[in-house]
């Protein structure tokens, strides 16, 4: 008996290292956290696309600090529109509520 109980002490202080080989982990959280992996990765490359001097050595953190800068660039030039259009005092305007 003690054999036995020396042995599943040391079996339990041995560190487990069985794992699937890279690519078949056929796990449903590992195929889930793949699938999640592949979904970021698309809509990163999808990001440097849409906002320029993102270049692909840039992180993924200074992707995303690039990506609101750039949203809220955006929105201040279109508040900035508004504001002149709203200003305007051109003939076509008038001409639109004169007719």
């Amino acid at each position: 008996m003690a054999a036995i109980e020396k042995f599943l002490q040391f079996q339990d202080a041995v560190p487990c290292k069985i794992r699937a080989k890279r690519g078949c982990a056929t796990h449903p959280r590992s195929i889930a956290e793949r699938v999640r992996r592949t979904r970021i990765s698309e809509r990163i490359r999808k990001l440097q696309e849409l906002v320029p001097n993102m270049d692909k050595q840039t992180n993924t953190a200074d992707m995303l600090d690039l990506a609101v800068d750039y949203i809220k660039d955006l929105q201040k030039q279109v508040k900035g529109l508004n504001d002149s259009r709203a200003n305007c005092t051109c003939s076509a305007k008038h001409q639109q509520y004169s007719g």
